[in-house]
């Protein structure tokens, strides 16, 4: 995922398994994610 705006910008691209992580524990949380 690459983020082109905003104070995260400036970080590296994710890769595939960062990206499933991170959704992983935003679902194990219960909070929304879009």
């Amino acid at each position: 995922m690459r983020l082109t705006q905003g104070a995260f910008s400036y970080l590296p691209d994710l890769t595939n398994e960062q990206n499933l992580g991170q959704l992983k524990f935003i679902c194990s949380k219960g909070w929304a994610c879009s």
